[in-house]
């Protein structure tokens, strides 16, 4: 029989045995349901946040916690499949973060859910973390004009629309502000003529903003020119930058659309070269025979968006050297390129010497013409080429390239070429001295004082253009005449100035506080210098000074003197009208009802007479007085007919080399015996 105290020891181990058991469930349960419970993913939505705005492209980041692994984390938007994100670190222990993107451009205007979800390697799903969006696009501006670089002068006229996705509105508001100051404003549509005459001559950049009926705003700006363009005549206005012009086509940049072009003006087609171009960076483009040719940053591939980007901050992708020829393009491998009326150069990429190739735009053949310095040649649209080789100068013309200044000790670098006329630097290393040469048809000089500055000197129809530094430190622009007459263009100091361009007549453009000037000649000697344009824009000698002013090209009226045959006779420096048969001075044979232009073999007016002279020689050959390709300039016995006497006369002028002149000759006396009288080229 038990005592109490026995009673009192059984209980008591009784109970700790309980204890021992509960303890034990207890540390079953505990380890099992608490691991259970860890392993549920957990997810944490950093973007978008919910009750937003979204575009048409969702950028989604989330954090998911879990002791376990994860296999996959998902993002749905609406009934659209699912989007995969992706992890972004190797290494993250239990806390990761997954990004991805979710096109929702398919969806409508309006509310949809965005859900996110977890699941790990075992399995185990997280529970779906819903978010609540609006599909709700910015509004979108459709500028018409002002596009990019367009020219107010001063007035502009303005074609801005507005549109958005929300079907029951479009926009709420839509304005126009030049420098800050709004000017138009309206909700759907801008369109008036405004004046920008406050900012003449100055820096001017528009600002577009619209909004929608939900607060949403876009904004665009981008820069123009306000210039005042009465001295010009305009010739066209584009679509673009204009970068070149020809008798028919004219090459511009979009700013806005990224895009080259080839605008054909005669039949107002247009050709969109396969590249996007987003600035003008490194950007040498020219027109071809068929085509363009050049170098620029092409950024195809980067999903650009329509609108113009600021100068530095643009995505400029892969740059591309390029030919686009009838609907094609190719690369090509070279670089420098530059383009000479049909006629192209450009060398192979790398460092020090490269092998320089000289290409026929027009059939196509391209030749190797020897190895030259980088950037140091010259190119005239004969097809000469004039080129460096470790200190020597090469001229590469009629298929062979020979070496045309002495192995004297010096070195020789920089050729500028017209005509005639070569212009380069001559360095004396042991003096650390440079002297400008002048090489007539092989006969040689020193222009004393010239500055060898690359840029600094040009040289058209026998006239040079050069630059000299003073010893006070003073910049100044200098004209020399065929005849080695110098006189100063300039007549203060031009620190900041350069040559523009020359013509073979002498007129000269060059830039002088703010502007290009244009010294032009008469009979009696120079005109006082005249301001055409800003100097932001492009000057060029062609058939007449051209003028390219961001989307407009213009001409500067008036006639180069001696360039023009026919149309001044009095005003050929040097020459006096009353010794010309047939002209009675003061009068221009041009414009006077009946009477025909002086006969010419300068037929398309450049100064000088070469292969484009030919082709208008020859559309003219066989015709009679009165049909359509008869030219009274090319009838040089003025019998009414244009025929073998004129030919004669024709080639004496010209200066067209062997091979030209032979082949004129042959295809002259192929049409020969033709009884019809028609031009033998057609337009």
């Amino acid at each position: 029989m038990m005592n109490s105290n026995t009673r009192i020891n059984h209980r008591r181990q009784l109970a700790k045995a309980a204890m021992a058991v509960l303890l034990l469930l207890g540390l079953v349960y505990i380890h099992v349901q608490p691991a259970r419970a860890a392993s549920v993913p957990r997810l944490v939505v950093t973007s978008p946040v919910a009750d937003s705005f979204v575009q048409d492209r969702i950028f989604v980041r989330v954090t998911v916690n879990s002791q376990v692994p994860i296999a996959e984390t998902k993002a749905t938007a609406a009934s659209l499949p699912a989007v995969s994100l992706t992890k972004q670190a190797s290494v993250c222990g239990s806390s990761c973060e997954y990004t991805g993107w979710v096109d929702v451009s398919s969806l409508p205007w309006g509310n949809f859910t965005l859900t996110l979800s977890a699941v790990d390697v075992d399995g185990i799903s997280s529970a779906p973390t819903a978010i609540a969006l609006k599909h709700n696009q910015n509004p979108v501006i459709h500028p018409a004009a002002p596009l990019p670089f367009e020219v107010a002068d001063p007035n502009l006229a303005v074609n801005v629309s507005c549109t958005d996705d929300n079907p029951g509105s479009g926009c709420s508001s839509l304005k126009l502000s030049i420098n800050g100051k709004l000017l138009l404003s309206g909700t759907n549509t801008l369109a008036e003529t405004i004046s920008a005459e406050q900012w003449l001559g100055q820096p001017a950049t528009v600002q577009l903003s619209a909004t929608d009926s939900s607060g949403l705003t876009s904004t665009q700006s981008y820069p123009i020119y306000v210039e005042n363009v009465s001295n010009l005549t305009t010739v066209s206005k584009e679509a673009g930058l204009v970068l070149d012009t020809d008798a028919s086509r004219t090459l511009l940049w979009n700013a806005y659309d990224h895009r080259l072009r080839i605008h054909h003006r005669d039949t107002n087609e247009v050709e969109t070269l396969p590249l996007l171009v987003a600035e003008q960076t490194q950007m040498n483009v020219r027109l071809i025979p068929g085509g363009a040719m050049g170098s620029a940053f092409d950024a195809t591939g980067l999903d650009l968006p329509d609108g113009y980007y600021r100068k530095g901050l643009d995505p400029l992708g892969t740059y591309s050297r390029f030919v686009w020829r009838n609907g094609q393009l190719q690369s090509l491998a070279g670089d420098d390129i530059r383009v000479s009326g049909d006629w192209a150069a450009y060398h192979a990429p790398g460092g020090g010497l490269r092998e320089l190739m000289l290409a026929n735009t027009a059939s196509g053949e391209t030749v190797s013409v020897g190895f030259t310095d980088r950037f140091d040649y010259a190119l005239d649209d004969q097809g000469t080429l004039v080129f460096a080789r470790e200190g020597k100068l090469f001229r590469y013309a009629e298929g062979a390239a020979a070496q045309i200044t002495p192995n004297d000790g010096f070195t020789y670098r920089s050729p500028v070429m017209d005509g005639g006329v070569l212009l380069y630097a001559r360095d004396d290393q042991s003096t650390n001295s440079s002297k400008l040469i002048i090489d007539r048809d092989g006969v040689t000089e020193e222009l004393v004082g010239a500055s060898t500055v690359t840029g600094d000197y040009l040289t058209a129809g026998g006239w040079i253009a050069y630059t000299v530094y003073t010893e006070a430190g003073q910049k100044q622009l200098w004209l020399r005449s065929p005849a080695g007459e110098d006189e100063r263009l300039t007549p203060t100091s031009t620190a900041d100035s350069h040559f523009v361009a020359l013509s073979a007549a002498g007129e000269a453009a060059y830039t002088y506080d703010g502007g290009i000037w244009l010294s032009r000649l008469q009979e009696d000697g120079r005109l006082p210098s005249e301001r055409i344009v800003t100097d932001k824009a492009k000057m060029q000698w062609r058939h007449g000074w051209q003028v390219y002013l961001g989307t407009a090209w213009y001409e500067v009226p008036g006639t180069d003197p001696g360039t023009d045959p026919g149309t001044d006779p009095g005003t050929d420096p040097g020459t006096d009208p009353g010794t010309d048969p047939g002209t009675d001075p003061g009068t221009d044979p041009g414009t006077d009802p009946g009477t025909d232009p002086v006969p010419t073999a300068d037929l398309d007016g450049n100064g000088q007479v070469d292969w484009l002279d030919a082709i208008e020689f020859l559309r003219s050959y066989g015709t009679e007085r009165g049909q359509l390709h008869y030219d009274p300039r090319a009838d040089f016995d003025a019998d009414g007919v244009i025929g073998k006497a004129d030919l004669i006369v024709f080639l004496r002028e010209g200066h067209f080399g062997a091979n030209l002149n032979a082949a004129l000759h042959k295809l002259i006396n192929e049409i020969a015996g033709r009884s019809h009288r028609t031009s033998i080229i057609h337009r």
